[in-house]
């Protein structure tokens, strides 16, 4: 197996676990003691990732299969496109994964809410 698909695969089973099933012992397993993240409004290392988990979960959020439309990797980056529902409406997220040793080191992403109005026809996907 390649290191890219190898990455992919860790990538997706742990937002899968961490995000879609709100499991916050999955955190340990596939995230760096030194996780890094860019998002601003979220904290570094695990903890950050666990505050986040506990605060969708309060929030209502369900647990959910994530719909995975693209998943990219070049050598050591996962990009994932996906949708995900939140606070009853559907969303579109772009994340991209740093993976080293075999665990998520690093975190970056956008994403977008779908609108009610639109401007054009095209999928989001």
């Amino acid at each position: 197996m390649s290191e890219e698909q190898a990455n992919k695969e860790i990538v997706i089973e742990a937002y899968q676990r961490t995000f879609g099933d709100l499991d916050v012992a999955a955190i340990d397993e596939f995230f760096s003691k030194d996780f890094k993240q860019h998002n601003p409004t979220i904290a570094d290392g695990p903890e950050g990732v666990k505050a986040l988990v506990r605060m969708l979960s309060s929030q209502g959020v369900p647990r959910q299969k994530i719909e995975f439309k693209h998943v990219v990797a070049e050598g050591d980056v996962v990009i994932l496109h996906s949708r995900y529902e939140m606070a009853g409406a559907e969303w579109r997220f772009i994340d991209i994964y740093r993976v080293e040793n075999g665990q998520l080191a690093e975190h970056w992403d956008a994403m977008m809410q779908m609108p009610e109005v639109r401007a054009n026809a095209n999928s989001m996907f």
